[in-house]
């Protein structure tokens, strides 16, 4: 697995890792460039002239995409940039920005700005049944088994001792609305948890209930939490069968996701969803999984299109014509086991 550039100590590790020599530029060649967009740009008033800090990042992506920069090393300075396109600092460091956005480089303070790993990526796999549910503490030994702890949560404290569960009935907001399908403010009951895989990054784990499907939490609380499948089985008791369906997107991260799965600007995430449904088409609860995307992947086990209602479907938001690959929907099977999950991987994790 290579390592992060940003963890390289000269001290410790030595010498960065080798690479390829430096591809050779010809001033010329830049020149030819800017000369034939100029003459575009006169033949064609409508044609674009790429702004030279475009010119200076492409040429950049494509040495890290050829490979004449390795992950982890090194890309010249601010400086040498500078002298070698004849240009401003702040323009270099345009072009820069633009190969950190994209997550292909990463600047270290003091250090300079390093080409990025491209990491070992895990699978999540969806569909499993028994379903668990992820955000009980109850489920912590099975998630251990599989190489994940449970991190304090940032300041959250129980009688001086870090928290390392968030539970709170909180109203709705938009998102959570319309996943619950409840109007704005709807009282929702929240757990919160973040997870540490032995050989990955973070993960945040949140659950999403409608709090009028359990309105004996509080008599009930400290069972629903010991036993991670006392909790389902209230919500479904008079509700069933229940179904289930997946959605996985992907979207850059909020400032405070960034801090919590400690990922640094430019870093998409996953947002994998699964959502439990009455036998009315009533979301009852949504686990939701916010994952580093270049590092974890999904697939679907046990899983089909076309196994509910079309009327059942619709109850519930869904698009019944809509692409398998982007909705999975299931059944749930009660002979099934977890499968096998070793903490080295490839699998890490089941939803």
């Amino acid at each position: 697995m290579t390592r992060n550039p940003a963890d390289y100590d000269p001290a410790i590790h030595g010498d960065p890792p080798s690479q390829p020599e430096e591809p050779e530029y010809d001033e010329r060649d830049y020149e030819a460039y800017v000369a034939e967009q100029a003459e575009l740009d006169e033949g064609d008033p409508d044609q674009p002239v790429l702004p030279i800090w475009q010119v200076i990042a492409s040429s950049l992506r494509a040495d890290i995409l050829d490979g004449h920069y390795a992950p982890g090393a090194v890309l010249p300075s601010e400086t040498e940039l500078s002298k070698r396109y004849g240009v401003s600092r702040p323009t270099v460091r345009d072009a820069v920005k633009a190969l950190v956005m994209e997550g292909l480089a990463t600047v270290v303070r003091g250090r300079g700005t390093f080409v990025r790993a491209v990491p070992d990526r895990f699978t999540i796999l969806l569909g499993v049944t028994p379903r668990p549910d992820l955000a009980n503490p109850g489920f912590t030994p099975i998630a251990r088994a599989w190489g994940w702890t449970r991190q304090p949560i940032p300041g959250r404290h129980h009688e001086g001792e870090p928290s390392y569960d968030a539970l709170a009935f909180t109203p709705a907001n938009r998102d959570t609305a319309h996943m619950l399908g409840v109007r704005l403010g709807h009282r929702t009951l929240h757990r919160y948890a973040i997870w540490q895989h032995t050989k990955r990054r973070r993960i945040e784990v949140n659950s999403y209930t409608n709090a009028d499907a359990i309105p004996d939490w509080k008599a009930n609380a400290e069972r629903y939490q010991a036993d991670p499948s006392a909790f389902y089985a209230a919500l479904q008791q008079g509700r069933g069968p229940v179904v289930w369906y997946t959605t996985v997107t992907a979207r850059m991260p909020y400032h405070a996701e960034r801090e919590s799965l400690q990922i640094e600007t430019g870093t998409p995430i996953l947002l994998i969803r699964r959502v439990q449904l009455s036998n009315t088409g009533q979301p009852l609860e949504v686990t939701e999984i916010k994952a580093v995307a270049e590092e974890f992947e999904t697939a679907d086990v046990n899983e089909t299109s076309g196994t509910l209602d079309d009327e059942v479907l619709r109850a519930a938001g869904l698009d019944p014509e809509a692409s398998p690959r982007v909705i999975a929907i299931g059944q749930e099977r009660h002979d099934a086991v977890y499968p096998p999950m070793d903490s080295d991987g490839p699998t890490v994790l089941a939803l």
